[in-house]
């Protein structure tokens, strides 16, 4: 009998392993380079044994191990998903960025990024970087992982993933370019009121050469403009991390069936 209940919660703490190493290694700042391995697996390991003693779910002792790995799969999957939606406003933020560079002329201004070992642009790298500031002093990663702990009181550990509410997770993912666009466009807006004024004053008076005087103008009015705009991100990156967060807690359910 020992024997039996030791090998029922050795499963259960399997399936937790799994949906909550889903979300470790999918969440911001936690799924790069930065965090190593070996920390990961601890946090992983750790959490998993405090949510064990709170899981009530059951499961067949003797289940074949294809439906053992079905399970598993499933609740990685669901930790995962998880993980992927709260990226969704530093994907935005670094879109924005990306796009606002582009219109102050560092288009070919790019930096290495530590997170995602690839080349992006100054501004992108700097918008991220302050999305990101702004998760940990809203202690994000804390809000994401009690998310996942209360996840096992609405989702049990053996379930079926629905596909109806996996396809809802994947289209909020096409939110990064509602969100980038939105927080982007008045900065693209005014810059292109300054080119259309540039080239008022290249024909009224011929003798300016607009792309000399142009191209450090936007360079100044861009950087002015970027930082009267990245004080109000801090207000709608509030709002929307927020709204993020319980628009995740309330679509949960319908990961599964």
């Amino acid at each position: 009998m020992e024997l039996e209940n030791l090998t029922y919660q050795l499963w259960v703490y399997f399936f937790i392993f799994a949906r909550v190493a889903g979300i470790t290694f999918f969440i911001p700042f936690f799924s790069t380079t930065f965090v190593p391995v070996h920390i990961k697996v601890f946090i992983t390991l750790f959490i998993s044994y405090l949510v064990l003693f709170e899981v009530n779910g059951t499961f067949p002792i003797n289940s074949s191990p294809l439906v053992i790995i079905f399970y598993l799969l499933m609740n990685f999957v669901f930790g995962s998903s998880v993980g992927l939606i709260a990226n969704i406003l530093f994907y935005a933020f670094q879109f924005a960025g990306e796009t606002i560079g582009i219109q102050m002329g560092f288009a070919m201004a790019n930096v290495f990024d530590p997170v995602t070992s690839d080349e992006v642009s100054l501004v992108s790298e700097l918008s991220f970087l302050f999305s990101m500031l702004l998760f940990f002093i809203f202690k994000g990663p804390l809000i994401l992982y009690s998310i996942i702990i209360d996840s096992f009181n609405k989702v049990p550990v053996v379930f079926t993933l629905a596909p109806d509410g996996f396809m809802v997770f994947s289209q909020k993912l096409f939110d990064v370019f509602t969100i980038g666009l939105q927080l982007s466009m008045p900065f693209i807006a005014f810059m292109i009121l300054l080119k259309v004024a540039l080239g008022i004053v290249s024909r009224l008076i011929p003798q300016v050469n607009v792309f000399m005087v142009g191209i450090p103008l936007e360079i100044l009015v861009g950087f002015l403009l970027f930082l009267g705009v990245i004080l109000i991100w801090e207000d709608q990156f509030t709002t929307l991390f927020f709204q993020l967060m319980e628009w995740i807690k309330n679509s949960m359910i319908l990961l599964f069936q």
